[in-house]
């Protein structure tokens, strides 16, 4: 915890130093070419959002898969049976980003976990430069999700009235500080707001996490990905036993021409924010570890 505090407020502390550059940045792209590119190579990390959007006139394909644990979970304890998770399904996510500018990303996903509807945005408000005068980049992400499961929970009282749809919905709100420190490291905070319309009690509706991400570049087309969210919540934090954990992911991302491929291991259940955030049952220390795969593929029109 101590650790996370203390990034961030190195963070913040480069930004403030920077705040001179800011309204220029904001107002002009003339000098594109002293524009850091590359921080991440993928919208995402393991779980989190990555600081990058969908270039101008770009549809981003993504696709991910998320499997059952190896060990004990929340669901069953995996064996021979299963294939020690490799027949179960945890989450699938189908996902559509367009760029509707270079810096600002508009998409669509559907999750099997939940059967959630998501409509995301995500834009880069600063974006670091090479000379240092913006040290770095910060980009704005934001969703609203819709459950299309059938759950008795979303009524009110009564299981023949017709179920509120504003009860299913639940949106994120998350500021992505990113910084590419030299051609092979990458890091990342995530101040994070999460607020679920309905939740059972004695869950509260708002949540706030902070989440931290890296990636190290270790041959030309590999490097390495991390991350982990920290929930502020009283239900998950480290030492209560209440079974909710924090998400850690790590895994490694390979580059093969147009497409990003990632092969990860996470002990988190689904695969968008609104829900791993907040609703991550397992742990690491007792083999609610899943392996999972994200493919991306861009085309231009």
């Amino acid at each position: 915890m101590r650790l996370l505090l203390a990034l961030f407020l190195v963070f913040y502390l480069q930004i403030a130093s920077a705040q001179d550059e800011m309204l220029k940045l904001l107002g002009k792209d003339s000098t594109l070419s002293n524009i850091v590119k590359g921080t991440f190579k993928s919208p995402r990390l393991v779980n989190l959002q990555s600081n990058e959007t969908v270039y101008k006139k770009t549809l981003n394909f993504y696709i991910s898969h998320r499997f059952g644990a190896f060990g004990s979970s929340s669901n069953s304890t995996s064996s021979y049976h299963n294939l020690w998770g490799f027949d179960e399904v945890s989450d699938i996510r189908i996902a559509f980003e367009y760029g509707i500018t270079d810096r600002f990303t508009a998409g669509f996903s559907r999750s099997k976990f939940k059967e959630n509807l998501e409509f995301l945005g995500k834009y880069q408000l600063l974006q670091q430069t090479i000379d240092k005068k913006m040290p770095v980049s910060v980009t704005l992400f934001a969703n609203t999700a819709l459950s299309t499961e059938e759950d008795f929970r979303y009524r009110l009282d009564d299981p023949s009235k017709k179920v509120e749809a504003a009860r299913r919905l639940s949106y994120v709100a998350q500021i992505i500080i990113a910084k590419k420190f030299s051609p092979k490291l990458s890091l990342s905070i995530h101040p994070t707001l999460i607020h679920h319309n309905f939740v059972s009690i004695p869950e509260k509706n708002n949540a706030f996490a902070l989440g931290m991400g890296g990636r190290i570049k270790m041959t030309k087309t590999v490097a390495l990905i991390m991350d982990y969210v920290y929930n502020f919540g009283d239900l998950r934090k480290i030492g209560n036993h209440n079974g909710y954990y924090n998400p850690l992911g790590t895994g490694i991302e390979i580059e093969t021409g147009g497409h990003v491929f990632s092969l990860l291991l996470t002990n988190a259940f689904a695969l968008i924010e609104n829900e791993f955030i907040t609703n991550t049952v397992d742990t690491w220390e007792k083999g609610g570890v899943r392996l999972s795969f994200h493919i991306s593929r861009n085309f231009q029109f």
